[in-house]
């Protein structure tokens, strides 16, 4: 038998417009709570000009972090970022502490501009990626900037679903792998598109200490620096301009690199 709405029956209809009505407000709701609540707690990361220092510009001082990266190619030393990157800096130590590098290889090597390394398997892989040291939240900072020479750490996760996304909360992660940064090529577009986007003098620092000592400026709070060479410019070099093998955004050194260890200590301390 069907119900008659003129005689008090249900109307289907209705009721399903009121249920996709009440759905709708619900997600409105859900949404304007969600983006209030990513405001109020400041969940995404905005930089302030005024929080701009080329920190990674200034000579190290007695007592700074270091870790000494031996590998095939030559030795590297780096100044370390606990500061500013300190989990990320904790994290690296304990691994390189543990002897967690020792034998891994530089897996990915972009000609002149880069090179990725810290896996323990040659393509790049690594045995536990779920195990808490590939889950470091991502640390950026107005102070740290992919200059050549920046020790960064490779995005490893991300919580970025579609309402994450939307309302600005994604999370992302880090983890044993590391970036070398060498340069892209300095052109005389990618000058005037430096210099052109600064209107403050704090934008200026940045733009003239990428023009002055390179870097990969597209990077910039992409990625979290937490490191800074200072001895080993050559072995970089050395490194970014080897004969590669594989394809295209899979490249890697045609004869294996690898990290003997990396050594952590303190500057200016025998």
């Amino acid at each position: 038998m069907k119900l008659n709405p003129s005689r008090g029956g249900i109307n289907r209809k209705a009721l399903v417009r009121g249920l996709l009505l009440c759905c709708a407000f619900t997600l409105l709701l859900s949404l304007a709570f969600s983006l209030w609540f990513s405001m109020t707690r400041n969940v995404s990361s905005v930089i302030n000009p005024e929080d701009i220092e080329m920190i990674q510009l200034e000579e190290p001082k007695t007592g700074d972090q270091i870790a000494v990266m031996h590998t095939d190619a030559g030795d590297m030393t780096y100044v370390l970022y606990p500061d500013y990157a300190p989990e990320t800096v904790a994290n690296f130590c304990k691994l390189a502490e543990s002897g967690y590098y020792d034998g891994s290889y530089v897996f990915r090597v972009e000609p002149e501009i880069f090179f990725s390394a810290g896996a323990p398997n040659s393509d790049g892989t690594v045995p536990n990626p779920d195990a808490d040291s590939e889950r470091i939240p991502r640390e950026l900072s107005a102070k740290l900037w992919p200059l050549r020479g920046a020790l960064c750490a490779l995005t490893t996760k991300a919580d970025a679903g579609f309402f994450r996304t939307l309302t600005g909360r994604q999370r992302y992660y880090t983890g044993s792998r590391f970036l070398v940064a060498d340069t892209i090529e300095m052109t005389d577009e990618i000058r005037e598109g430096l210099l052109s986007q600064t209107d403050n003098e704090s934008q200026d620092l940045v733009a003239n200490a990428f023009l002055e000592k390179g870097g990969i400026p597209n990077y910039s709070q992409q990625i979290a620096v937490f490191g800074q060479l200072i001895e080993g410019y050559d072995i970089l070099d050395s490194i970014t301009g080897s004969e590669l093998t594989g394809s295209e955004n899979a490249m890697r050194p045609k004869d294996d690199i690898r990290i003997l260890s990396i050594e952590i200590g303190t500057f200016g301390e025998k």
